[in-house]
C-alpha cells in the first residue's frame, strides 16, 4: 500500500511571553496529513554589547537628554555652539544617568521570541556608532529560519555562520577554522543581542557594578520566560573592554561569562587621551566631543572614566617628548601619574588649572586650589588604582582585535616640538621645559603652547618659546596605537590586527566575521555547564 499522506512543515510560534509552541493544523482525516515540526532551540546564551567612551546616551536626573547620538547632524546641532562652561555643567558625572530613549530600529521578526530591542537596551547607545553593527550581529546569530529555508528549498546557500567554516581571517593567533560540528552546536542555542549603556563620565568601577546587576537581570528575565539561561558572552568596544575586565577579574564575575570579545580596547591606555585634554580633537568630530583643550579639560578634570584611558605604568616609558631639534626630554621615566598627570606648574602637564573651571573667570586662587585638589584626588584614588589593578587581568576565554593600520596613524608618542622662527630663536630648552604657560590672552587652547623664561638664570631679560604638537606617527586605529591595544595573555585564544578606524571598528567585514567566529568558538565552552544538552 503506497504512502499517500501529505506532508506539511509547521512553523514554530512564540506567545506573548516568548514561550514556543507549534499550532495545530486542521485538515480532513481523509487527507492523511503529516505535520513536520523542526526542533527549535529554547536555551539562551545572551550576547551583551558594551560600547566605548562617549558611546552611551546620557540624560540628567530630571530626564532631559544630555548626550544622545542618533545621527551626526543631530549631534552637531546639539554641541557645536556649546563652550567649555556649558559642557562642564551638562557633562557632570554626578548629575547624569544612562538614557534609554535613543533611536532603535525594531525588528518584529525577533519578537516575541526575544524581548524587544528597546527592552534589550539598544536605545542606550549611540545609533550613529552602532546602528548598523548591532542589527548585523543579531541577524547573524538569529538565522535559524534562513537555515531551514535553505535546506527545505535546496537553495545551496549558506548562512553567515556556515560561511565561517571556509573563512580565513588571517588572525595572528588562533586562526584555526571552525569545524562543521562547532557551527552545528551553535545552532542549538538562541543568542539574543543585548546592550548595556553606562555612564562613561563616572569611574569604570561604577560601570562594572552596573554590569554585574545587568547580567543577573538578563538571566533572570529569560528564566521567567521558561528559557534556560546560565551564562552570557560579552562583546566590547574600546573602553567597554575595561569595564568587562574589571567585572570579570576584579569583581570576580568570570564564572558568569562564557567568554569576552574585545574590539580596539585601549589595553594599556592611549596617549591620545593626553593629547585631547591638552589640545582637543582637531577633526570635524571635535565639534561634538570638544574642539580644544579648554572644552576637554573642563569635562575630563571632573570625570574619572575618560581619565582611566590614560597610559598607565604598563604602557612604558618616554611616550611624551619635548624637543627643540638639538635636545629632547622624554617622560615618564617611571610613573606617569606623578611625572605628567599631576604636574601643576609645568606647561606640558596633563591638566592646566586655568582650564578646569571655566566659571571661575576671575581665577580666584582658593577656587582654583579646590579644583586642583579634586582633580588630584580623582587621579590618585580613581584613575591610578583602576588602571594598575587591571594589569594582567583577562578572562580565560578571550578574543580580541586591535587597529593596526598606517592609514589611521595614532599617537603612540606625543611630541611637543619647538617652533623656530623670528620670535622663537634658539634658547635654553632646559629653562623652557621647567617653565609655566605664558598665554596672557588665554588663546592657546589647541596644539600650541608658549612659555616665557629668562635668557639665563637670574637674568631680567626673557625669551618666549612656542611648542606645537607634532602629527601622530605610529600605526593604530587613529585613537589607540598598536602598543596600546595589542596584548598577550594566557587566556587569549585569538587576536587580529585589523585595518580599522577606532569609532567604526565593527563596521568592516573582517572585524564582524572575527566577532561572529569568536562567539561561535566561545559557545563551545557551554559543554562544561549545566546549560549543555545531554548529547553534546
Amino acid at each position: 500500500m503506497s504512502d499517500s499522506s501529505e506532508k506539511i512543515v509547521v512553523q514554530p510560534v512564540y506567545d506573548e511571553h516568548g514561550r514556543l509552541y507549534y499550532p495545530l493544523v486542521n485538515a480532513p482525516s481523509e487527507k492523511n496529513l503529516t505535520a513536520i515540526c523542526y526542533k527549535v532551540p529554547n536555551r539562551v546564551i545572551p550576547v551583551i554589547f558594551l560600547p566605548g567612551v562617549m558611546g552611551s546616551n546620557l540624560q540628567d536626573k530630571n530626564g532631559t537628554p544630555v548626550w544622545r547620538l542618533n545621527s551626526s547632524l543631530g549631534a552637531l546641532k546639539d554641541w557645536v555652539l556649546k563652550g567649555a562652561e556649558d559642557r562642564k555643567k551638562l557633562l557632570d558625572p554626578e548629575n547624569t544617568v544612562v538614557d534609554s530613549r535613543g533611536r532603535v530600529d525594531d525588528n518584529h521578526k525577533e519578537g516575541p521570541k526575544f524581548p524587544s530591542r528597546k527592552e534589550r537596551g539598544w536605545g542606550e547607545v549611540a545609533y550613529m556608532s552602532y546602528g548598523e553593527f548591532l542589527p548585523w550581529l543579531q541577524a547573524a546569530l538569529d538565522d535559524q529560519d534562513e537555515l531551514l529555508h535553505n535546506r527545505l528549498n535546496k537553495t545551496g546557500k549558506q548562512t553567515l555562520r556556515q560561511q565561517l567554516e571556509l573563512m580565513d581571517l588571517q588572525a595572528e593567533m588562533g586562526e584555526a577554522k571552525l569545524t562543521r560540528d562547532e557551527i552545528k552546536l551553535s545552532y542549538q542555542y538562541q543568542f539574543p543581542v543585548h546592550v548595556m549603556g553606562y555612564n562613561w563620565l563616572q569611574s569604570n568601577v561604577e560601570s562594572a557594578n552596573r554590569l554585574a546587576d545587568y547580567i543577573d537581570q538578563v538571566a533572570t528575565g529569560y528564566k521567567r520566560r521558561c528559557q534556560p539561561c546560565e551564562k552570557v558572552i560579552l562583546v566590547t568596544h574600546s573602553m567597554g573592554g575595561l569595564v568587562a575586565r574589571h567585572y570579570s577579574e576584579i569583581l570576580e564575575g568570570h564564572d558568569r561569562l562564557l567568554g569576552i570579545v574585545h574590539g580596539v580596547m585601549p589595553t594599556f591606555g592611549a596617549p591620545t587621551a593626553y593629547k585631547r585634554m591638552k589640545a582637543g580633537e582637531g577633526s570635524p568630530t571635535g565639534l561634538v566631543i570638544g574642539k580644544d583643550g579648554g572644552q576637554f579639560t573642563a569635562v575630563m578634570a571632573q570625570s574619572p572614566g575618560p581619565l582611566q584611558l590614560l597610559p598607565g605604568l604598563r604602557y612604558g616609558k618616554w611616550w611624551l617628548k619635548i624637543e627643540d631639534g638639538n635636545t629632547r626630554y622624554s617622560l615618564p621615566e617611571r610613573d606617569p601619574y606623578e611625572e605628567i598627570y599631576l604636574q601643576r606648574d609645568k606647561w606640558w602637564g596633563l591638566c592646566e588649572e586655568r582650564l578646569i573651571n571655566p566659571e571661575n573667570k576671575a581665577k580666584n586662587r582658593s577656587v582654583m586650589q579646590a579644583d586642583w585638589d579634586n582633580f588630584t584626588k580623582i587621579i590618585r584614588k580613581d584613575v591610578r588604582s583602576f588602571i594598575e589593578e587591571l594589569n594582567g587581568c583577562y578572562h580565560n576565554n578571550t578574543y580580541a582585535f586591535y587597529g593596526n593600520s598606517t592609514k589611521h596613524l595614532s599617537y603612540g608618542t606625543v611630541r611637543w616640538v619647538a617652533r623656530k622662527d623670528y620670535f622663537n630663536r634658539k634658547g635654553n630648552l632646559e629653562l623652557a621645559f621647567n617653565s609655566s604657560i605664558f598665554d596672557p590672552m588665554n588663546a592657546e587652547l589647541s596644539d600650541m603652547r608658549s612659555v616665557k623664561y629668562p635668557i639665563k638664570p637670574g637674568n631680567d631679560y626673557s625669551l618666549i618659546q612656542t611648542f606645537t604638537i607634532a602629527d601622530p606617527q605610529e600605526p593604530g586605529d587613529g585613537t589607540v596605537p598598536v602598543e596600546g591595544g595589542k596584548f598577550t595573555a594566557s587566556g587569549l585564544r585569538s587576536i587580529l590586527g585589523a585595518e580599522v578606524d577606532h569609532e567604526g571598528a565593527y563596521n568592516t567585514d573582517d572585524t564582524r566575521f572575527f566577532t561572529l567566529r569568536a562567539i561561535v568558538k566561545i559557545a563551545q565552552s557551554v559543554k562544561q555547564t549545566s546549560l549543555a544538552y545531554p548529547d553534546e
